[in-house]
């Protein structure tokens, strides 16, 4: 018989529908760059890591694939950091002509 905590952590993952997926490249805290953009952190930002468990920022380390949300001042309120099966795939043709991210919030 399988407890309810265990079919918790059975389940997939649900992020906001206003969330991205982007690579994140470099870190210098209170700003990231992701995806050859530099954003910055906001204050009191969830990080989670691929267990949903919450980090510091000091232990963010570049070269991974996240999920990004924004707030209204365009900066980051929340990070996922993505296990390999939560990454969608991207074509060759979506990553030749993406160039770098904009953030949604950006004018």
């Amino acid at each position: 018989m399988m407890c309810f905590a265990t079919l918790a952590l059975a389940l997939p993952r649900q992020f906001p529908s206003d969330s991205y997926q982007v690579k994140l490249q470099a870190v210098n805290d209170p700003a990231i760059t992701i995806d050859g953009t530099t954003v910055q952190l906001a204050a009191g930002v969830l990080i989670f890591n691929g267990n949903n468990a919450t980090l510091v920022k000091s232990m963010l380390a570049p070269d991974v694939i996240v999920r990004v949300q924004f707030n209204s001042q365009c900066q980051v309120r929340r990070l996922w950091i993505l296990k390999d099966e939560e990454i969608v795939p991207v074509s060759f043709w979506q990553w030749l002509t993406s160039g770098s991210f904009t953030p949604p919030c950006a004018s």
